[in-house]
């Protein structure tokens, strides 16, 4: 949305007043009817204070923006006065770009970049993919990145793929090269470093940024699920493989790899097949959330 003519984007809105929720995403116009100036889309959820009515429309002024609007009356519900952090300007930039994050650890998604529970709005799981614009310092000096919807998430619990020297939590690094090697960072440097061998053929590893999506301790591979017939050519039907750790959705996982001593070399259906002692280290060490990037 965008800023009424004359109006005071300084002031703060009364917490008493009227307050709605938008219950889908929906359009914001500049006056009261869909043929007005269109101000882009208001997320769903979006608490706003309603400043009045004119017919079927709603004039609305967004907390957070301190933009004011017309919305459908009909996309509105009844809310609660928000937190008073939605009230807050939220603090200057300390660093401001544009990447990519994904989230390693449940983190709150938050109204402004504190801890404090009334500012969350909801907890992001791990794997989730956020768009970043920027970086600011918390309530309590910590730092915080910004998303591009102007909600913030602590810094600690996202990895940018781009700025791997600003994150202190554990990651993978896989260069598919020959002889291809896996390395474990953390914020103190390299901890570990060994060979995995790689997808071979029409179904190489992939490439790209991933995390680690689930963990089966003794799984049962069945060559069934990813389309090829377990007694046909290429068919295999592996049990006991220790240590598996998924990180795409098809099935691409670190795992032992008892069948085969190829290390370092292709040999896989796209999977990362690891000695024994070194698929149980990194499943000890790693979690759900770990962030992985492959290259050659």
């Amino acid at each position: 949305m965008q800023a009424a003519p004359g109006q005071d984007t300084t002031g703060l809105p009364d917490p008493s007043a009227a307050w709605a929720v938008t219950l889908n995403r929906t359009t914001a116009y500049s006056g009261p009817s869909d043929q007005a100036v269109s101000f882009g889309s208001v997320p769903a959820l979006t608490t706003l204070q309603v400043l009045g009515y004119s017919g079927d429309w709603a004039h609305v002024l967004n907390p957070r923006t301190r933009e004011e609007a017309y919305l459908s009356s009909g996309e509105l519900g009844p809310s609660d006065p928000p937190s008073r952090y939605v009230l807050l300007a939220p603090p200057a930039l300390t660093d401001e770009f544009q990447s990519t994050g994904l989230v390693t650890d449940a983190a709150p998604l938050a109204l402004y970049p504190t801890s404090a529970d009334e500012a969350a709005e909801r907890q992001l799981s791990p794997s989730t993919w956020l768009t970043l614009t920027g970086a600011v310092k918390g309530e309590d000096g910590s730092t915080w990145y910004r998303t591009d919807n102007g909600d913030f998430v602590p810094a600690d619990a996202v990895f940018l793929p781009g700025r791997t020297e600003d994150y202190s939590g554990r990651w993978i690094d896989v260069n598919l090269s020959s002889p291809t090697t896996v390395r474990a960072y953390d914020a103190d440097g390299l901890e570990n470093s060994f060979l995995a061998i790689r997808g071979a053929g029409p179904r190489p590893t992939p490439t790209g940024v991933f995390t680690i999506l689930r963990r089966v301790a003794n799984e049962t591979m069945n060559s069934d699920t990813i389309g090829i017939p377990r007694f046909g050519p290429g068919g295999y039907y592996l049990t006991n493989v220790l240590f598996t750790q998924y990180f795409t959705g098809d099935g691409a996982s670190f795992h032992y790899n008892y069948w085969s001593s190829n290390f370092g070399y292709p040999g896989s259906h796209g999977c990362l097949g690891l000695t024994y002692a070194n698929s149980s280290w990194l499943w000890d060490w790693a979690k759900v959330g770990t962030p992985i990037i492959i290259h050659y």
